[in-house]
């Protein structure tokens, strides 16, 4: 079964601006997306710092970090699943079987091309195989992109063209094209962009 994961804690002083306006309508709306988009055997888990009011389909894992950071994010690892791994900053735009097919059939983790930066990756979305503990394992509070950037890995840009994209490095400014998950970072958010039709869309 694949994992679907993604994260929500209380902003605390480590938490930047942009990311102080997750609730769990945002975990909602993230599931709600995955549910319409995925066929294969799922679950999704969110890893949280304290139980949250949510529907049962989707499980909560407790943190273990106990001041919560950007570095607080490897934590899935942990489980060593099939696992797709992704910000709430996050939204599911079309069928993600293939992605999926990935974390059950794949050697290295996939991760994006960083939009700025092309010859490195960055972590906004992680297609994860199984047998991937160790980068939960040997992690001793680096910086998740930081040390992302240190595992092996593939790109998703070069197996998966056009499928798994940010917003403001491509969509923004080339439209949506034939995406299956924009990813957001920084700003701007989704709940920013309400006039955008294909977020009306697919953001809910």
């Amino acid at each position: 079964m694949l994992t679907v994961a993604t994260l929500l804690w209380e902003p605390n002083d480590a938490s930047q601006p942009f990311s102080r306006c997750y609730d769990e309508s945002w975990v909602t709306r993230l599931y709600a997306g995955f549910a319409r988009n995925l066929t294969v055997p799922w679950r999704f888990v969110l890893f949280t710092d304290r139980d949250r009011p949510l529907p049962d389909t989707i499980k909560q894992e407790r943190l273990r970090s106990p001041k919560p950071d950007y570095s607080t994010c490897i934590e899935p690892y942990r489980f060593g699943v099939p696992m797709i791994l992704v910000g709430l900053d996050t939204i599911v735009t079309g069928n993600i079987d293939h992605l999926a097919a990935h974390c059950f059939t794949a050697d290295k983790i996939a991760l994006p091309r960083d939009p700025y930066a092309l010859h490195q990756a960055c972590n906004g979305v992680a297609l994860v195989p199984a047998g991937f503990q160790g980068v939960y394992r040997n992690h001793r509070g680096e910086n998740d992109m930081v040390w992302m950037r240190q595992q092996p890995h593939v790109f998703s840009d070069d197996l998966f063209p056009g499928h798994v994209v940010s917003y403001k490095g491509t969509v923004r400014d080339k439209g949506l094209g034939d995406a299956r998950i924009v990813y957001f970072h920084g700003e701007s958010k989704a709940h920013q962009l309400p006039d955008v039709p294909w977020i009306r869309e697919h953001w809910r």
